[in-house]
């Protein structure tokens, strides 16, 4: 089932994760799929920002040029927009809604439990819980502060959120964004999650408890690019390993890994003595060549059970019978697509949501190891060898590939009721929206 109406895409850039990260990214020019080509129009709208500008998350500039584009389509009355879907930290657009008289809905990449956790951040600190006492710079701590505020959750570490929420005060710029976040979400229409009730009913449950109108919509697919040398590099590679054999690195398209890392990973993966596909994206060497990132021969010395690639078609990757695990960062769509794949994970958070996405997969679903850090949260040889060893081949290991080889199977057997929910509740969104627009179908 399509939705109808067309669908505009403004590429507005709305912060520094999108204008540093996300922009350089996004092909030139942005080659959409043959079946919705002609039915989305990308804008690229004025960010106002200069070059190597690190605003955070607002700029007038922005939010002005996304009102002139709207209030010019709607005068033009030709394909007037009925909505704005924006993600959560993009907050200045709720006034922009108001002011066109259009509604705000909220799309949260991420999943449920994150955007709960996210809305109900702001009385931690006013009532005394945040800043929390101690040193920032401790990935843990002995006797951690356990959360109990929100309805409908069980108590959670507040390690799972980021050091610079736990530490910070309210005066603190960032602070400061995610109270306006609380406030504008309350004024969105609805929140479209990209996620699914039977993962994580408990968070879904909350939501309902706090009357946000929360649909999952998810699995997102993800587009992939078209890199068909890498992509027969990577199979024809796979093939000649024996099965389960092949831990699978990958720290998606944004977290980035220090040249000592590198090392202490490197070293690890040697130790293991496990064969390995490691993507080390061009980005995250910059202009240096592999031998000057890796530590001295090791590629001379793994040659024969490595592989180390710039980019990989993940889901083919972990629907390889070589691969035996995913050593991630545990962002949300590598965290979806490993459980789709029935692949237990070896988990290295690194910020944002991904703490939270290695609680779901190490202590709720059990798919999972985490690889233990140092004291300041960094990569340790020995660790990432006993972590790559408990997983491919220990107790621990084998207990995580059974329970997601079993969420697997539900996941595969409801997946056409599932495509079909989510296809619903997209289907909802958009009869609501015009509904709420009095747009009819018939010119």
């Amino acid at each position: 089932m399509m939705l109808k109406e067309e669908l505009k895409l403004n590429c507005n850039l709305p912060s520094k994760l999108y204008t540093r990260m996300n922009w350089p990214l996004l092909p030139d020019p942005i080659d959409l799929p043959g079946h919705v080509s002609g039915r989305i129009s990308v804008h690229v709208l004025e960010d106002g920002l200069e070059p190597g500008d690190n605003s955070l998350f607002s700029n007038s500039t922005m939010k002005e040029s996304l009102f002139a584009f709207i209030h010019g389509e709607q005068e033009m009355g030709v394909s007037r927009p009925t909505c704005i879907v924006s993600e959560p930290f993009a907050p200045w657009t709720l006034e922009v809604a108001q002011r066109a008289g259009i509604p705000r809905v909220e799309f949260c990449a991420s999943n449920a439990m994150s955007y709960l956790v996210l809305i109900n951040l702001v009385h931690l600190y006013s009532e005394g819980i945040f800043p929390e006492k101690g040193s920032p710079t401790k990935w843990t701590t002995e006797n951690p502060v356990m959360l109990d505020h929100i309805p409908g959750l069980p108590p959670f570490r507040s390690e799972l959120l980021g050091r610079e929420i736990r530490f910070n005060d309210a005066s603190h710029p960032f602070v400061k964004l995610l109270t306006e976040i609380v406030s504008c979400s309350k004024h969105s229409e609805r929140v479209l999650i990209n996620s699914v009730i039977k993962l994580e009913p408990m968070a879904f449950k909350a939501l309902q408890i706090q009357g946000v109108k929360a649909f999952d919509v998810g699995p997102l697919p993800m587009p992939g690019k078209e890199e068909s040398s890498s992509k027969a590099e990577c199979i024809s590679w796979l093939n000649s390993q024996g099965d389960h054999s092949v831990i699978y690195i990958a720290f998606g398209s944004v977290a980035t890994l220090s040249v000592e890392e590198m090392h202490e990973l490197a070293s690890g993966l040697e130790g293991s003595g496990c064969s390995f596909m490691w993507v080390i994206r061009k980005d995250n060497r910059g202009e240096k060549e592999l031998p000057q990132i890796l530590p001295e021969g090791f590629l001379e010395r793994t040659k024969d059970r490595g592989l180390i690639i710039s980019w990989a078609p993940q889901v083919e990757v972990l629907s390889h019978r070589a691969v035996g695990g995913f050593l991630s960062h545990c962002g949300w769509n590598s965290t979806f697509e490993s459980l789709q794949e029935g692949v237990p994970m070896l988990c290295c958070p690194r910020f944002s949501d991904q703490r939270i996405n290695c609680h779901y997969i190490c202590e709720q679903w059990n798919t999972g190891v985490e690889v233990m850090r140092t004291d300041t949260g960094g990569l340790e040889r020995s660790y990432v060898e006993a972590g790559v060893k408990a997983l491919l081949h220990g107790e621990e290991g084998l207990k995580a590939r059974h329970n997601a080889q079993r969420i697997m199977a539900i996941t595969k057997k409801s997946q056409k009721e599932g495509e079909r929910h989510s296809v619903a509740n997209l289907q909802r969104f958009y009869d609501d929206m015009r509904a709420l627009c009095c747009i009819s179908d018939n010119p």
